[in-house]
């Protein structure tokens, strides 16, 4: 019979009392425009004291904030640029780029998103107060996300001011208005950075994984107590749950189980294309880049890129955090750790099998992109089933981790969305 073990931590309290003070909604504008502030905040709070008052933003620039940007705005050549990618675009990618580089597990990977795009949601949204007059959006979205990606990859400050200085170029930096819109972002960022700090990512496990028949068998397993990590919409990794796993023996694991080694017998060319192409890329920047496709084929302005970009990162890292409580409750045993001899398409993550990972995060981002682009609703539901089958074909997963956490998946993206159109408000993106 599997073990039932509870990761009881103080974290599971900060959880408890970190979800109350995150809705903290802003009078919404018209349902007919696409607005930041219309979605309510995850970060700061209305009328934050950690901003700069409308209209002072200038003035309220930090000497580290000024310094830096001038030492930024000096890299550009006048007129060196006039145009340019959609800054969310641009931060995403970068995300994407040292995310892959440090080799991030893919929680984690997740959890860069959340807080870079989050943070350019913030700070859009701050800028849209009337009496702040709509501050420059390069130059702000490049003080919030190179603030929050400093923190992130310390040893990449040279690459993340390399790209701050061509997105501040495409400001006019005359006038004040970019300077000030550096430091609202900054101090955006400072918010976001403390949210960083204090969402429990680097809490150690220190208890003893459980020993039986069925049950996971490595050693130094990869975050486990990723499930105790601050959530963003959902109160804790424990709010939904997944029936519990086939037990040990039963005529459901053995079919199970006999069905791993049949197809890994009998593996199709297009079933390993089909591995490899949800393997070989960390699974939340596949389908960030889904969604960056879309802003710069649809053109879509910032704001709406923004709240997309958000609420997309904010349901994978949530997926993430329900997922790997489950792992680390049932400690269930990877397929080749039941099958003497298999053979996998691609090494099994050091982590244990029930739910997938890559079904619930494919799962909850196919709900948030098919709100967001209701003509491809099918496409990405169709998308998210080829990647938990990719597990299976790889010899990776079972079949029911995969059902299982499609199922999970989904409910976290059905409760992100929720939140996310809980004002009536048309879908974020074009209805193409």
């Amino acid at each position: 019979m599997r073990a039932h073990i509870k990761l009881a931590t103080p974290f599971l309290l900060i959880l408890a009392v970190g979800g109350c003070a995150r809705e903290n909604p802003m009078t919404p504008l018209a349902p007919s425009r696409a607005s930041a502030s219309s979605a309510p905040h995850f970060v700061l709070l209305a009328g934050d004291p950690r901003l700069p008052a409308p209209g002072l933003e200038e003035a309220a620039a930090t000497p580290e904030d000024r310094s830096l940007f001038a030492r930024l705005a000096g890299r550009v050549q006048p007129h060196q640029q006039t145009t340019g990618p959609n800054a969310v675009v641009v931060w995403n990618r970068l995300t994407r780029e040292l995310g892959i580089g440090a080799k991030l597990p893919p929680p984690l990977m997740a959890r860069a998103y959340a807080l870079v795009q989050v943070g350019i949601l913030e700070a859009l949204a701050v800028s849209e107060d009337r009496p702040r007059g709509n501050l420059p959006q390069h130059s702000l979205a490049a003080g919030v996300a190179s603030r929050v990606l400093g923190y992130l990859f310390p040893g990449q400050l040279a690459r993340i001011q390399e790209v701050a200085s061509n997105e501040i170029a495409l400001d006019p930096v005359s006038g004040g208005r970019a300077i000030g819109a550096w430091a609202v972002g900054n101090a955006v960022g400072r918010a976001v950075v403390a949210r960083g700090k204090s969402d429990g990512s680097d809490a150690v496990y220190t208890g003893t994984p459980p020993t039986g028949d069925g049950i996971w068998t490595g050693t130094n397993p990869v975050l486990p107590m990723c499930g105790t990590w601050k959530t963003w919409v959902l109160k804790s990794g424990s709010e939904i749950q997944p029936e519990p796993p086939y037990a040990f023996g039963s005529a459901q694991d053995l079919q199970d189980v006999q069905e791993v080694l049949n197809v890994s017998l009998a593996r199709t060319p297009d079933q390993i294309s089909i591995v490899h192409k949800w393997a070989d890329v960390s699974p939340p920047a596949i389908w960030n880049d889904l969604l960056d496709d879309r802003i710069v084929s649809q053109n879509l302005d910032p704001v709406a890129s923004a709240r997309v970009s958000a609420y997309l990162n904010v349901a994978m890292a949530d997926a993430f955090i329900e997922c790997w409580a489950c792992k680390y409750d049932y400690w269930v045993a990877r397929p080749f750790q039941r099958i003497p001899g298999l053979v996998t398409v691609i090494p099994t993550p050091n982590f244990p099998g029930y739910t997938s990972g890559h079904s619930t995060i494919s799962a909850a981002a196919a709900v948030v992109l098919g709100e967001a682009f209701p003509a491809e609703r099918d496409y990405f539901i169709q998308q998210s089933e080829e990647a938990a089958m990719s597990r299976l074909y790889g010899g990776i997963h079972f079949r029911h981790d995969n059902e299982a956490g499609t199922r999970m998946g989904t409910e976290i993206g059905e409760r992100v969305v929720e939140r996310m159109d809980g004002r009536g408000l048309r879908p974020l993106a074009a209805n193409n």
